[in-house]
């Protein structure tokens, strides 16, 4: 991806009519700090430069789905460490699910149990979540592109989706195709 220089920000913030200060409304940046990357007197941050980029971008095209949060499933169901393996076969056929996400007792994300967990590790369905999970879930924060997801999605099954660390939804490859499906992905 290429890196957009201040002059073409102003430009395309420019012409799709909005000022410096409805821009840092909708990203989030100072409106100071905006002028600044606009007139190319700061070097800003890559996540400063991508949160502006990224406004710009929902606003010029608001029917796009541009990150994880657009897409993603906020009704997830979630097990504990020492929930039975038959629970979790349950639910999977019951709701017609391929990945839990696994909670500690706090709600932080420890692991995430799917149906290669269950098939690789040759679960006994009186055995416990902890001893057949993945310890190493592919997490990601709610403002993720969908760009990205779909690369990370190649190589996981799942991603679950954090905001301010606490689970909010889950990413699946179903979700992505049936974004695709609709021919709404920026």
């Amino acid at each position: 991806m290429e890196v957009p220089t201040g002059s073409h920000i102003r430009r395309w913030r420019k012409s799709l009519g909005i000022t410096q200060t409805k821009l840092s409304g909708m990203s989030g940046v100072a409106q100071s700090i905006i002028a600044k990357i606009e007139n190319e007197s700061v070097d800003p941050r890559a996540s400063t430069l991508r949160k502006v980029v990224e406004a710009l971008a929902r606003f010029e095209n608001p029917d796009m789905l541009h990150t994880v949060q657009d897409i993603m499933t906020t009704d997830v169901a979630a097990l504990r460490y020492e929930d039975t393996i038959q629970l979790a076969i349950d639910r999977m056929v019951k709701d017609g699910i391929s990945q839990l996400p696994v909670l500690s007792e706090d709600g932080s994300i420890i692991g995430i149990i799917s149906e290669d967990s269950l098939l690789q590790r040759g679960a006994n369905r009186n055995g416990v979540v902890g001893q057949v999970m993945h310890t190493n879930p592919a997490v990601v924060d709610i403002g993720l592109s969908v760009a990205e997801a779909r690369r990370r999605l190649t190589e996981v099954e799942a991603l679950l989706v954090i905001e301010s660390g606490l689970l909010v939804g889950l990413v699946s490859r179903m979700d992505l195709v049936r974004a695709l499906r609709l021919n709404s992905i920026a």
